[in-house]
């Protein structure tokens, strides 16, 4: 039990320091600079592998050629869910499964047909296997960031 608490605690100073560091992130660079900052700094805490850190770099290039205008804060909020879901499946990490409601609301969104359409695309252009509940989570944060 002592143990568990001990890395439990040393997790959250870690989360706490990586925050500090994004949020303290200098302006004067552009959004993908900054994305691939946040990526570094994710990578470079051990929160995700190189692996994981090569593939969302790619990904933030992809969403960033089709949609120049995408909010930073929701592609921030987007790549962060998909590197942590990259570690999930590194690591075989079980995500229990979106409600149902919640799953079918989402299906009903405007952007859905657009959402899924990039979906595919990173799914096919890194060759990632995710979970069925997985894929429904980064479907969910791909219409947040498209709407």
């Amino acid at each position: 039990m002592y143990f568990e608490e001990n890395v439990l605690k040393t997790q959250m100073l870690l989360w706490n320091n990586i925050q500090k560091n994004i949020f303290s992130m200098k302006g004067g660079k552009n959004m993908r600079e900054k994305l691939y900052d946040r990526i570094a700094i994710l990578e470079q805490n051990g929160v995700i592998s190189a692996k994981a850190a090569t593939y969302s770099r790619h990904v933030v290039d992809l969403i960033l050629a089709e949609n120049k205008d995408v909010p930073q804060d929701k592609l921030e909020m987007f790549i962060t869910h998909f590197a942590l879901a990259v570690r999930r499946e590194e690591k075989r990490e079980a995500v229990e499964p979106m409600d149902k409601a919640l799953l079918e609301s989402i299906r009903n969104e405007t952007v859905f047909v657009k959402a899924k359409q990039l979906q595919e695309c990173i799914l096919t252009e890194t060759g990632i296997k995710f979970s069925k509940a997985e894929l429904e989570f980064l479907i969910l944060h791909l219409c947040n960031l498209l709407s």
